[in-house]
């Protein structure tokens, strides 16, 4: 598969102001994720072998899934009113968007972090923030 990249390639993402929740654990937890997505698009850019790209989006996949199992244990920790749609939002992530394969106008199929980084700031704003709300009112 040839490898497309969606982004500038020679810049990383960073860690941005607009993404802290305010509870630490989980602000660690995304910049660990973003980290994670950089050294991706790093191996991406690089022209890695496809199963080293593979092992790498299981690793992602598995920060993602502890990560939204903290999530959930929060939330149902406070009785927070919007659990279900915040959790059917990761399972669709995860049943997938984790990394979307795109065809580009030649046909190559690659891969589009910039979708990724942008579910991940979106969801942070519609669905983290609301939540980290709640968790720290009723803690």
């Amino acid at each position: 598969m040839s490898v497309i990249i969606l982004s500038n390639k020679k810049l990383s993402y960073k860690w941005l102001r607009f993404a802290v929740t305010g509870i630490e654990a989980l602000d660690q937890q995304h910049q660990d994720l973003l980290d994670q997505m950089n050294r991706l698009k790093e191996m991406l850019s690089a022209g890695a072998e496809h199963d080293d790209v593979g092992n790498k989006l299981q690793e992602l996949r598995e920060m993602f899934m502890r990560h939204f199992d903290d999530e959930a244990r929060r939330m149902t920790a406070c009785g927070y009113p919007d659990f279900t749609a915040h959790h059917e939002a990761h399972q669709i992530f995860l049943e997938g968007s984790l990394l979307k394969t795109i065809t580009d106008i030649q046909g190559q199929e690659g891969y589009d972090l910039a979708a990724l980084i942008d579910w991940e700031a979106n969801h942070i704003s519609r669905f983290d923030r609301p939540m980290v709300e709640f968790l720290l009112a009723h803690s």
